[in-house]
C-alpha cells in the first residue's frame, strides 16, 4: 500500500468452510471452499481509495478480484473484501505461512517492491504479463544477495544511489543510477551516472559424449546479433536457458537439455559461474558440461511453441568444436558466444580425464 498500517487497523480474522491452498506450481495460495475449515487471515479497516486502488492493482497481477463475503472476528460476524482468483486455478497443497515466508518470502517483497512501482503506469492486466519475468528478476537478485564474495577492500555498502530510475520495463527491464562509491584510496567519486540490463540467471550446458569425444551444438535466431548487424544473426550455441522459479541451476540444465535438443543428460559437471558482461548487464550464468548419449542425436528441431523457440542441433566432433572456439573451420563466425567458448575449452583442459572414466 506505500504505508504502514495504523494501530488497530489490522485485526485477525477468518474465513468459514474456505481453505488456503498453493496455486499448483506457483508460489503463492488461494482461497479455495472447504466445507468445516477456516480460512486464517488479517481484516484490514479504514482504508483509502487510493489504498484499495494500489492493492487491486498488485492482486489484479495475478488475476484476482474482490468478493465481498462474512468474516469471523472477536467481534462477530462482519462483512469484507477478499481476494479471489477471477478464473479457475489448479490447486496445490494446504498453504502454510511459514513455510511461504522461509521458502518466497523475501523473493515476494523484492518482486512486489518492482512491481508497485508500476503503479499509475500499466494496467493490472498489463502487470499480469509482466508478472512472472519480475519475479525472475527478483529471485535473481535474491541469489546475488547470497552469494559469497571474495574478501576485498570493498562491499555494497560502499555504494550510495543517490537516485534511481527505470525508463524501460517489458521482458527486460533498464535501470539508471545517479551514484558515487567509496574509492581505493579511501576518498569517494564523483556522482556519476550508470546504466543496467537487468536480467536473469540462466544455466547453460554443453552437452558432450565421451566415449565418441563429441558435442552437441544448438543453433537459433538471435536478436541481439540482429540487432548489431549481424549477416547470419542464427548462432551456434552450447544449450541454455532462463532458472525458473524454484529451479536450482542444475535442474534448469536438466530441464532445457530436453526441451531444446531431446537430451537426457546422464550427469551434470559444474564449470563456473559468471558475468557475461558486468559492466552493463545482471545477466549470470551457471555453465556446466553435461555427459550423455549423442548416439543418434543431432539434424533435429525442437524447442517450446510456448516460446517460440525454433531450435536446430548440430553434432561436432571434439576437434571441429576445438576449431570453432578457436574462430577457425567451416563454422567459424558462428560461434561468437562467450559460455559456449568457455565450456571449450575447459573441456579441453578436462576430456582426456573424462574420456579415461567413460
Amino acid at each position: 500500500m506505500g504505508r504502514t498500517l495504523g494501530a488497530g487497523q489490522a485485526k485477525a480474522a477468518s474465513l468459514p468452510d474456505y481453505a488456503s491452498h498453493w496455486v499448483a506450481a506457483q508460489a503463492y495460495p488461494m482461497l479455495v471452499m472447504h466445507r468445516g475449515t477456516n480460512a486464517v487471515g488479517l481484516l484490514v479497516c479504514d482504508l483509502t481509495t487510493t489504498d484499495i486502488a494500489r492493492l487491486d492493482f498488485y492482486e489484479g497481477g495475478f488475476g484476482y478480484t474482490l468478493r465481498s463475503v462474512s468474516v469471523e472476528t472477536a467481534n462477530g460476524a462482519q462483512q469484507a473484501q477478499v481476494y479471489f482468483p477471477d478464473h479457475p486455478l489448479a490447486k496445490g497443497d494446504v498453504w502454510n505461512l511459514a513455510d511461504w515466508v522461509a521458502d518466497w518470502g523475501e523473493m515476494t517483497l523484492c518482486a512486489a517492491h518492482e512491481a508497485m512501482g508500476y503503479f499509475g503506469q500499466i494496467t493490472a492486466d498489463e502487470l499480469t504479463r509482466r508478472f512472472e519475468t519480475i519475479r525472475l528478476r527478483a529471485a535473481s537478485y535474491q541469489s546475488g544477495q547470497a552469494e559469497v564474495g571474495r574478501k576485498a577492500l570493498t562491499n555494497r555498502r560502499d555504494v550510495t544511489v543517490l537516485a534511481q530510475r527505470t525508463p524501460y520495463s517489458n521482458f527486460y527491464t533498464l535501470q539508471e543510477f545517479d551514484l558515487h562509491h567509496r574509492r581505493f584510496d579511501g576518498g569517494v567519486s564523483d556522482q556519476m551516472e550508470r546504466a543496467a540490463f537487468i536480467g536473469f540467471d540462466a544455466a547453460i550446458v554443453l552437452p558432450y559424449d565421451p566415449k565418441r569425444d563429441c558435442v552437441l551444438l544448438i543453433e537459433q535466431f538471435r536478436v541481439g546479433a540482429y540487432a548489431r548487424g549481424e549477416n547470419q544473426p542464427w548462432l551456434l550455441e552450447a544449450v541454455a536457458g532462463h532458472i525458473d522459479l524454484g529451479e536450482t541451476p542444475e535442474q534448469a540444465a536438466m530441464r532445457e537439455a530436453q526441451e531444446e535438443a531431446g537430451l537426457q543428460l546422464q550427469k551434470l559437471i559444474p564449470i563456473n559461474q559468471a558475468y557475461p558482461s558486468p559492466g552493463a548487464s545482471t545477466e549470470y550464468f551457471h555453465i556446466f558440461l553435461g555427459l550423455c548419449d549423442l548416439d543418434g542425436a543431432g539434424g533435429t528441431t525442437a524447442g517450446l511453441h510456448s516460446e517460440q523457440e525454433d531450435i536446430h542441433s548440430h553434432i561436432l566432433t571434439f576437434d571441429a568444436a576445438m576449431e570453432l572456439a578457436a574462430g577457425k573451420g567451416p563454422y567459424r563466425g558462428g560461434a561468437n558466444v562467450l559460455p559456449l567458448i568457455t565450456a571449450i575449452y575447459w573441456l579441453a583442459i578436462n576430456r582426456d580425464r573424462l574420456r579415461k572414466d567413460a
